[in-house]
């Protein structure tokens, strides 16, 4: 397994690129905040995963983050994991929470070094009728229990829905943080069709102004000690882009971080065409030099602050609210 001292040598070395890899459309749950599941199933083959792992390793990626579709719906999903363990590649994986037990011991023994469990409530029967999954609620509750036991890094994700406000989401942090004992990340909420990974198509969207209360209340709550591994940077980032200002630290989708679905099809986040596709494409070059503040998808802006480490500025404001550096990035507990 990748250990933190390999991370660092490989970081310092100048591997700094993040992979979003969607490795199956297939998915078990309706989230009403995801169209996915509307997508014909496709996995990818283990054979093509390969190659675009090799492709990631020889071009300074550090990160490979897995997901889908439901990621545990591959049948090659240990094999792929192992793989990619073997290239030095820090793996993480996004599960809605049906993944199961045994699949997250023979992902522990391949190398698997942090997972995220979606959580939608503090309450079972609403998780079951947002995802409309029966039981859904008790399997994530199942999943945080497996995973920490086996020693993964574990932190639960929530998209904030318009379940969530900003008089209720301390009780969703409180719940996260202690009830399942992990670190509280959230999803920004958007809308995309544009590349295979659709979001929101039916689901509704809180106003701006409600979503800049919600993170000003988030930040508080980081501010206070809770654990929430959304960094600093990004939440005041959020903020001034709300308030029509620009954000300090521009997102590098695109060239520091990717998404790559199912067929191969790399593109530069959920938002922006397709940039080559890493199986049919003689020698893809990857783009230099991107700065966009169109969107505040945080599983791109995130990932994109690992390109300004080098920035006191970004550093002094982590180390102030409890070492996210270390818990974003290492995903420690």
């Amino acid at each position: 397994m990748v250990t933190k001292s390999a991370i660092v040598n490989r970081f310092i070395k100048g591997s700094r690129k993040t992979g979003i890899v969607a490795i199956t459309s297939r998915c078990n749950c309706r989230c009403r905040m995801c169209n996915i599941y509307e997508n014909e199933p496709v996995d990818i083959s283990f054979h093509d995963m390969t190659k675009i792992l090799d492709f990631m390793a020889a071009n300074k990626f550090l990160i490979t983050y897995f997901t889908g579709g439901e990621p545990s719906l591959h049948p090659d999903l240990v094999q792929i994991v192992e793989y990619a363990d073997s290239l030095g590649l820090v793996t993480s994986l996004t599960t809605n929470g049906s993944i199961s037990s045994q699949t997250l011991h023979a992902l522990k023994e391949a190398g698997l070094y942090a997972v995220s469990i979606s959580v939608d409530s503090w309450d079972p029967a609403f998780a079951d009728e947002h995802r409309r999954h029966s039981k859904i609620g008790q399997k994530q509750q199942k999943a945080f229990q497996t995973a920490q036991m086996l020693g993964i890094r574990t932190y639960g994700m929530t998209y904030l829905g318009t379940h969530l406000d900003p008089e209720n989401i301390e009780k969703m942090v409180a719940h996260v943080n202690f009830a399942l004992d992990a670190p509280f990340g959230f999803c920004y909420p958007v809308t995309s069709k544009e590349s295979t990974y659709r979001l929101g198509q039916s689901a509704s969207l809180h106003s701006m102004e409600t979503m800049n209360r919600m993170i000003e209340r988030l930040l508080e709550l980081k501010k206070k000690g809770y654990r929430i591994i959304n960094m600093t940077s990004y939440m005041e980032d959020a903020l001034r882009f709300h308030h029509g200002q620009a954000p300090r630290f521009p997102c590098r989708g695109g060239e520091y971080v990717f998404y790559v679905d199912w067929f191969g099809d790399v593109y530069p986040c959920f938002m922006k065409k397709k940039l080559f596709n890493i199986l049919k494409d003689d020698e893809p070059v990857l783009p230099t030099s991107v700065a966009c503040n169109d969107c505040l998808i945080e599983c791109f802006r995130e990932p994109s602050l690992l390109a300004y480490l080098s920035s006191p500025q970004l550093v002094f404001r982590e180390i102030a609210h409890g070492s996210p550096i270390k818990e974003t990035i290492l995903w420690s507990r």
